[in-house]
């Protein structure tokens, strides 16, 4: 009788099963779409950012799989019982079950869902919002902001500065709306919205238009990163910040100084919470109100 090789039988039959794994997540994907909402989500999303000077994240067919077939899960199967958080998943699924705990170390439960659900090459970060009637998008994201756990992820404060978010994922129903973070670009070129046109999943680029020269009085509470004593050397300086997402950089010219401006603020209470939001990499900026020469800055 010949003998079967078992090693190499198991090697053939462990790549038959992820080829057909791979072609079941594809095909998952083919007739995928994100509802209106979930777009205005994704667009919120970004708009806040904005507000905070940072780029904007390109929208991601894979992760926004994820979000979805996670709310399914949490609306259908209750994996979030006891002490296990809605991050938690049942074992009701094509992947890996987990409780989820406040107190747990293991992040990979999360962490992994990407590769397990999609092609996404990366790993992925979750927030999740819920109510008791109908999530919508603007309240989610006013819930978020609210939040420091959430707004952390949203504007690369604190733990998260380091990360670099090259993707977006978003899904809404009942009473969910969750969002996924990635690092990775999505290999999905495209996500369709449901009924309406596909948006290309491409990086948001800042364009440097150059900083703007304020010299008049403006009576504007303005976050100085900087002090120069030439236009020259605060416009080079200027412009690396402009590139790292500070779009509204300004160089103010006064007391024959020049001072670089990351953002400028209607009242001082404004000035000061986003000072509070900044990277710790800017942690040595100050508030200057831009007033009469003999105004004094506010440390």
């Amino acid at each position: 009788m010949k003998k079967i090789n078992f090693s190499l039988l198991t090697v053939f039959l462990s790549s038959l099963c992820l080829s057909i794994i791979s072609y079941a997540q594809q095909d998952s994907l083919n007739e995928f779409c994100i509802s209106p909402e979930e777009y205005k989500l994704f667009n919120l999303v970004n708009d806040y950012r904005k507000t905070v000077n940072l780029p904007g994240i390109p929208l991601s067919k894979s992760l926004s799989k994820v979000a979805k077939t996670h709310i399914a899960d949490l609306i259908q199967n209750k994996p979030d019982t006891n002490t296990c958080s809605f991050h938690s998943w049942s074992n009701k699924g094509n992947w890996q079950a987990c409780c989820f705990t406040k107190e747990s170390k293991d992040k990979l439960c999360m962490q992994t869902k990407p590769k397990e659900l999609t092609g996404y090459p990366g790993k992925g970060y979750e927030i999740v919002y819920w109510e008791s009637r109908e999530a919508s998008a603007e309240r989610a994201i006013g819930q978020w902001k609210e939040t420091l756990a959430a707004r952390s992820v949203l504007t690369n404060f604190k733990e998260w500065e380091n990360y670099n978010w090259g993707a977006l994922g978003v899904g809404i129903e009942g009473g969910f709306a969750i969002i996924w973070f990635g690092e990775e670009t999505d290999p999905e070129k495209e996500t369709p919205v449901c009924g309406g046109e596909s948006i290309v999943n491409q990086p948001i680029v800042v364009q440097d238009i150059g900083p703007q020269i304020v010299s008049e009085s403006t009576g504007r509470f303005y976050l100085i990163i900087g002090n120069y004593s030439t236009m020259n050397g605060a416009k080079a300086v200027a412009s690396k910040y402009v590139k790292e997402g500070f779009t509204k950089t300004k160089i103010i010219s006064k007391d024959d100084k020049f001072r670089i401006s990351l953002n400028d603020y209607a009242s001082k209470e404004l000035a000061v919470q986003a000072k509070k939001e900044l990277p710790t990499r800017y942690k040595d900026a100050w508030i200057m109100p831009h007033l009469e020469p003999n105004e004094t800055s506010l440390k």
